[in-house]
């Protein structure tokens, strides 16, 4: 039986309609489900908690034990899972979140606050209200890692502008804001063996990782994890 749902909140904002809305029944452990819908599209639920951390620890665990005071780089905030992930590695210095909605920034401080952990009141975290394919082109920072969680992956785009930061271009932009030695990892519902090929063609060896993860009804699934490393020549 489908779980009835209660709509929280609707906006619309200047990229379309957004949509935050909440089950009536809890989960197992007790707690309450959230769905983010955008421009009647699925975008985000706090169901997919397992993969969305599996995001972060896949491109920080790679990096080598004696780098300290690590940087990282986040586009896009959601629940925020990704966000705590980070900050659960105690050599984290600092993390940029880069997030387009304001109301997902609101929610992520907020309602999302108990799944993430106030992992926003974090005094190492940066939250910035920006496109990120415009961060990326103004910033001068680098990074040990970036974690890229935008869309759900490049074949299924929350906005159709969002398709330039999966082309070589915004690829080689994010190679140029890498440390050597540093890891990007790309989140995705689907695999696309296009895109797999441009992120090599741009960093080199480029792996397709599945990660479980849990569906609405509580069924395993799987999602996918593109990862690549900068190593300077």
């Amino acid at each position: 039986m489908e779980q009835e749902k209660v709509i929280l909140g609707r906006f619309t904002t200047p990229h379309g309609e957004l949509q935050l809305q909440r089950w009536t029944e809890t989960d197992e452990k007790g707690q309450p489900v959230y769905e983010v819908i955008f421009n009647g599209v699925f975008l985000m639920a706090s169901y997919n908690e397992l993969s969305e951390k599996a995001l972060a620890t896949l491109a920080i665990d790679p990096l080598t034990s004696d780098r300290q005071d690590l940087r990282i780089l986040i586009g896009g905030l959601g629940i925020g899972y990704s966000l705590r992930a980070t900050l659960d590695d105690g050599r984290i210095q600092a993390v940029d979140v880069v997030e387009i909605e304001e109301h997902i920034i609101r929610w992520a401080k907020g309602v999302f606050s108990k799944q993430n952990h106030h992992a926003c009141s974090d005094s190492r975290v940066h939250v910035i209200h920006m496109d990120l394919g415009d961060y990326i082109t103004q910033t001068d920072k680098t990074y040990d890692a970036i974690i890229l969680d935008i869309d759900n992956g490049p074949t299924w785009l929350a906005l159709a502008s969002n398709q330039r930061l999966y082309k070589k271009p915004a690829l080689r932009k994010f190679r140029t804001l890498l440390r050597d030695g540093g890891v990007f990892t790309i989140w995705a519902a689907h695999q696309c063996a296009p895109f797999q090929s441009r992120l090599g063609r741009v960093f080199g060896q480029t792996e397709l990782i599945t990660v479980p993860d849990l569906d609405p009804q509580g069924r395993s699934i799987d999602y996918f994890i593109y990862r690549t490393r900068l190593f300077e020549n």
